[in-house]
């Protein structure tokens, strides 16, 4: 009997346990929409901007072009604090300058320390794909996006 309790509450245990992934890999994240990444203390992460200079679909390109992806992480923590994160999908072989006048490349996985909590971001969509005949409005737009508690 003492067995079987054991047995009982080591399953309960294990499906108890928090899944350290926030996938929006079904749903997208919707352009300006916020959720919630971490209750204590309370952070947020919206979908904040992007720039489209992806090849459209219905053309020959040369060349594939780019998404770029503005994350704005925001906490309530220190008094609230915010800071953005930039992903790119496609042609992402290209240099930034930032603020501090360092180069760096944007890519489409990115770890971040946020908070006092570490994060990895795996961009993986911007929808819906662009067409020369068409130009989606800003608010019409999903990323795929997966987000791991490190």
């Amino acid at each position: 009997m003492k067995k079987l309790l054991l047995i009982i509450s080591g399953i309960c245990c294990v499906f108890s346990c928090k899944n350290g992934s926030i996938d929006k890999r079904d749903e997208g994240l919707a352009y300006k929409e916020t959720i919630e990444i971490n209750a204590s203390p309370r952070t947020t992460l919206t979908f904040f901007d992007f720039s489209d200079g992806r090849c459209p679909e219905d053309v020959n390109c040369i060349w594939e072009g780019h998404t770029s992806v503005d994350l704005l992480l925001s906490s309530t923590t220190e008094g609230g604090i915010t800071e953005h994160v930039e992903m790119c999908l496609g042609g992402c072989s290209f240099f930034r300058k930032d603020t501090t006048e360092v180069f760096r490349t944007v890519n489409d996985t990115v770890v971040k320390s946020f908070a006092g909590q570490q994060y990895r971001f795996i961009l993986s969509s911007l929808t819906p794909a662009r067409k020369s005949t068409d130009i989606p409005k800003k608010e019409n737009h999903r990323i795929t996006l997966t987000i791991e508690k490190q």
